[in-house]
């Protein structure tokens, strides 16, 4: 079955906002598109907010910008998370990235790319593609507590 790059971006959401009420937060999805937000959630008594980035592959890679990059700090107080989605297997996997590190490894991640190029992209210039392997964001499986609006157990 072939689905549209579209209802996999769907399913990515709506598995998300499951996972989270799962969990014991609230999350709602968007019918539309807000720059950069898929999702808003917060804890049970709606306490602390956040916005989710989501982003879904069923194979290969994940796909993003690299506007989306930029250096930043680490920041303990972030309230914006990019979650990772593969539908690959019989079920979903999850990684839970802060966005102040997706934004830092996107943007060093380029850097390091244009340097092995000699400061252009290979194939297209003006391309802004950015690809996120599985490797890079390994160590987010499941790290669904970096969210901060989960009961503690």
């Amino acid at each position: 079955m072939r689905l549209t790059s579209q209802q996999v971006g769907y399913a990515g959401e709506h598995f998300v906002a499951a996972e989270i009420h799962r969990r014991g937060g609230y999350a709602v999805t968007f019918s539309g598109n807000m720059k950069g937000i898929d999702l808003l959630a917060s804890d049970a008594d709606h306490v602390r907010k956040v916005s989710i980035q989501v982003k879904t592959k069923r194979r290969g890679d994940w796909h993003a910008s690299i506007r989306d990059g930029r250096e930043r700090d680490e920041n303990p107080d972030e309230d914006r998370f990019w979650v990772f989605v593969d539908l690959g297997d019989e079920q979903p996997t999850y990684r839970v990235a802060p966005a102040w590190w997706v934004e830092n490894d996107i943007y060093h991640e380029h850097r390091r790319y244009l340097a092995r190029h000699g400061g252009r992209r290979a194939v297209n210039p003006k391309s802004t593609h950015h690809r996120i392997q599985p490797s890079r964001i390994a160590e987010w499986l499941d790290c669904w507590d970096v969210i901060g609006i989960f009961p503690k157990s």
